[in-house]
């Protein structure tokens, strides 16, 4: 069925799938590649904000600019409501779970959730690099008890079956109908991010992911839970600062290490101690690429 589409053919079914004519799709264009085993990136072109009907009305001049700069589209998961907004405290609307596992074919990232007890998505699509995966919700969750509660869920969700460990509402992923340029400056041949799957009409309530919630406060995110290092610290005010910090470093710029450093030295003037900012920014920038010894050097 998807296979006899064309690229924008894949791209309009996925997105009336999941998102409303008038909501707006952040949109960024990112040159990657590896330099001495290190990722490298730069922001091709300004972020854009388009309903889907604009996406798709866009997507030969878009991806044919992203022939030309090597640069891979991404798309952001969550409805934005308004044109700016990039990071997780603006994301209002949830509609799926999603998920990311690099490095394996759709067979095997089907046997991953099959052994996790995990129900067939409602759209899979395989990037170039990897698979993606969503599970439609029947409701959409809008509320900030509902975002806390499925934020804390991921953790696990993703350990379950070893997606990638990144979880912020803003994510970005890549859409069907466009092609994975990553690496291409080193020679690395570009691949078709296609679409495998896609029934709207599979969704589950959010219930169904149950198992993965969190049993105990212990298990909650960092963003949810007060330090106990710091009793005197107004966690609600600490970690919603926390957590618009950490949102930044998912962003593309020109001197990550810089930025990295402004943004710890932010962290510990919140009060958090440094293995609680290791916790948020180990899986994130030059903090993931480098491990450890970055971190110390940087703090």
């Amino acid at each position: 069925m998807t296979k006899q589409q064309t690229a924008r053919g894949q791209l309009a079914q996925f997105l009336s799938a999941l998102f409303l004519r008038e909501e707006l799709i952040e949109l960024r264009f990112i040159e990657s590649w590896l330099s001495d085993n290190r990722k490298g990136s730069r922001v091709v072109r300004s972020s854009e904000w388009l309903r889907p009907g604009e996406f798709i009305a866009a997507h030969g001049d878009l991806t044919a600019f992203a022939r030309r700069e090597r640069a891979n589209i991404y798309f952001g998961v969550c409805p934005r409501a308004k044109r700016g907004d990039a990071d997780d405290h603006s994301i209002q609307t949830i509609r799926c779970v999603w998920c990311d596992i690099d490095r394996v074919s759709t067979d095997e990232a089907h046997k991953r959730w099959s052994e996790a007890g995990i129900p067939r998505p409602s759209i899979v699509v395989s990037s170039g690099s990897g698979v993606h995966g969503y599970w439609l919700l029947q409701q959409d969750l809008t509320s900030q008890p509902e975002r806390s509660e499925f934020v804390a869920m991921l953790q696990n969700f993703y350990r379950s079956f070893g997606g990638d460990h990144v979880q912020n509402l803003s994510r970005i992923l890549r859409p069907p109908g466009t092609v994975n340029y990553k690496d291409a400056r080193n020679g690395r041949p570009p691949l078709p991010c296609s679409l495998c799957f896609c029934d709207p009409d599979v969704r589950y309530p959010l219930g169904d992911f149950a198992c993965w919630m969190p049993k105990d406060e212990g298990e909650l995110p960092l963003a949810s839970a007060r330090p106990s290092s710091h009793p005197d610290i107004d966690a609600s005010t600490v970690h919603a600062e926390a957590a618009a910090l950490i949102s930044r470093l998912d962003r593309p710029c020109r001197d990550r290490s810089r930025r990295d450093f402004a943004i710890v030295c932010d962290l510990l003037r919140l009060g958090l101690s440094r293995e609680e900012i290791w916790s948020l920014v180990s899986g994130f920038s030059k903090f993931e690429s480098d491990g450890r010894p970055y971190f110390d050097l940087t703090v």
